[in-house]
């Protein structure tokens, strides 16, 4: 008989086997690091939306509205008087917000400080994220529970 060279099943299942759970492990690993990525970059983009506002309206003297609407996942900021939309963000679907005791729309005082102030809470798949907006000139901060 000849000899012949080739792999068993029993080895091209082990191999088989090993692959799918390497390929396994690194996509979950791989969607873990981009919703945290995607957490970190929307709470960066928020804040400096908001420092945004906030300097607009000290230094230029001109008042804008930021409205966050939790149907439609996004939040707007407006120029007061014409209503033209400055900048439109969306927020991830899979995100549920419930505006607490914030109420819309955000504002600044031409001195820096917060109209309204108040809390909203975002639930994401796995932590909730609660937005506090406090009296005084603070800038708004986040707690992750």
């Amino acid at each position: 008989m000849k000899n012949a060279k080739g792999f068993t099943l029993l080895e091209v299942l082990v191999v088989l086997s090993a692959s799918l759970l390497l390929l396994s492990i690194g996509s979950i690993i791989h969607t873990n690091i981009l919703q945290n990525y995607q957490k970190e970059q929307f709470f960066r983009l928020f804040q400096s939306d908001l420092l945004h506002m906030q300097q607009i309206t000290f230094i230029k003297r001109e008042m804008l509205y930021l409205t966050i609407q939790p149907d439609q996942h996004n939040y707007i900021i407006r120029r007061a008087g014409t209503g033209k939309t400055i900048v439109k963000r969306d927020i991830p679907n899979n995100w549920h917000i419930q505006l607490v005791t914030l109420s819309m729309p955000i504002s600044y005082t031409y001195s820096g400080t917060i109209k309204n102030p108040g809390m909203f809470t975002i639930k994401t798949d796995d932590s909730q994220y609660d937005v506090y907006f406090p009296f005084g000139k603070g800038r708004n901060y986040v707690v992750e529970y």
